[in-house]
């Protein structure tokens, strides 16, 4: 680790006993999703588990269940209703009626749904690129390419649990 990790206030970065790259992973995350929360609240009036839901569903064209959506977030699906029950309130997504199992609604955007998703989209887009940003297109893939075998390993793990 460089002294400029610990000079940017990367607290915790370096923990004796738990000195791993993928440590490393989940302490970016939880710093990522404060930052996100924080972000969204001075941008929209959205929590984090409405924009998971609202984020999921702008890449369904044909709508999806809270079950669907709760696989693509990885978070449960009671997290899920709650956030689809404000965004209904909301009036930024819709239930209609799904002919394979009528427990299931299927869920869409509205078309306020759908223009605040792609709003918020693009700030988390520009958010990913800044963070990126100092990645060469050949490191950017690097990285992408090591995430996705630490991914499918974590996924291993997951499946024997």
């Amino acid at each position: 680790m460089s002294e400029d990790s610990q000079d940017a206030g990367l607290t915790g970065w370096k923990i004796d006993q738990l000195d791993f790259p993928t440590f490393r992973i989940s302490l970016l995350a939880k710093i990522m999703d404060r930052v996100t929360i924080r972000t969204l609240s001075q941008q929209t009036d959205l929590s984090y588990a409405q924009w998971r839901v609202l984020a999921r569903l702008g890449l369904m064209p044909g709508g999806g269940t809270v079950r669907d959506i709760a696989t693509l977030a990885w978070v449960d699906r009671a997290e899920v209703s709650r956030a689809v029950s404000a965004l209904e309130e909301l009036g930024l997504v819709a239930r209609k009626d799904n002919p394979r199992d009528r427990r299931a609604p299927i869920l869409t955007l509205t078309e306020p749904g759908e223009r605040v998703y792609r709003d918020v989209l693009g700030k988390r887009t520009a958010f990913h690129e800044r963070l990126l940003e100092g990645l060469s297109v050949e490191e950017w893939a690097m990285l992408d390419s090591l995430l996705v075998r630490i991914g499918d390993r974590l996924l291993g793990e997951f499946d024997k649990a």
